[in-house]
């Protein structure tokens, strides 16, 4: 995994950065707002996974936008500027391009989450919630590392059946019967696993008074220079929203306000912000 400046930084920080990214992504329907949120995800994803996680991501949304673009407007009907008609009903321009942002903002918030996981750990997410609840934190932080040693047992458990040869039956049925196998190996070595971790926190006296903890972070005069330079960009982009700056609506027809200097800035501020996930 790549280093990033935010992988760097004080936990606090890092999660003020991606609470505020998350914001000023989903809080407006500006189509230049979405655009520029989205590409500068899809390269933060780019920048720190590389194009397998891209495919993943394709795999997953190219339905959800057809979806949204070509089957939601047969059956939505809003707007005033028909294209074509199906059963009488008119397809819109204004649904069409409603769903296609719609979609393109879902993307960029899947992909920044993308990109926040590669800058983050379960020992920073320990940290932050720790002092808030410190069971809820131990269960994010277990369920952290379980997902991924999840997928590794499924990948061992695969191959060891592919090595015993008892994957050659092709067909839906048998490999249904298959995939079932593989499944109940993979949750029966699961629940023996976290029967073994509950014994080995007993064991260590879990629960049983109260608990300190070891962390390593500490708040260097870096994390203060630029905690305050993204408060004071997020106060300028979130006032820029508040003051309906960036005001669109797609229905009945689609009208963006016209952008004037402030919201020019708060545009160019917004990329500034973002790239600091690619640093």
């Amino acid at each position: 995994m790549k280093k990033g400046l935010l992988r760097e930084l004080h936990p606090a920080v890092s999660m003020f950065y991606f609470i505020m990214l998350l914001i000023m992504t989903m809080f407006t329907l500006n189509p230049v707002i979405i655009t520029v949120s989205f590409v500068m995800a899809l390269l933060g994803v780019l920048r720190h996974k590389g194009t397998g996680a891209l495919k993943m991501t394709a795999m997953l949304f190219v339905p959800i936008m057809l979806f949204s673009v070509i089957i939601l407007p047969i059956f939505n009907h809003n707007g005033v500027t028909p294209l074509f008609y199906v059963n009488d009903m008119a397809v819109t321009l204004e649904n069409i391009i409603y769903g296609l942002f719609m979609t393109i903002m879902l993307m960029a918030v899947s992909l920044w989450f993308v990109t926040a996981g590669c800058m983050t750990d379960s020992e920073k997410i320990l940290y932050i919630t720790g002092k808030i609840s410190p069971k809820i934190s131990l269960v994010i932080s277990m369920v952290l590392r379980f997902i991924p040693m999840m997928i590794k047992r499924w990948r061992e458990i695969h191959e060891a059946q592919i090595g015993m040869l008892c994957t050659q039956n092709t067909g839906m049925i048998p490999k249904a019967k298959q995939f079932t196998k593989e499944l109940s190996i993979l949750i029966s070595w699961s629940l023996e696993n976290s029967i073994d971790t509950s014994v080995s926190m007993e064991s260590r006296g879990y629960g049983t008074g109260r608990r300190s903890s070891y962390h390593r972070f500490r708040i260097k005069k870096r994390d203060i220079i630029f905690m305050i330079a993204f408060i004071a960009i997020s106060v300028l982009i979130i006032y820029t929203l508040c003051m309906g700056r960036f005001e669109t609506y797609y229905f009945p027809e689609i009208e963006i306000k016209k952008a004037d200097a402030v919201a020019v800035s708060a545009v160019i501020f917004q990329c500034i912000y973002m790239c600091a996930a690619l640093i």
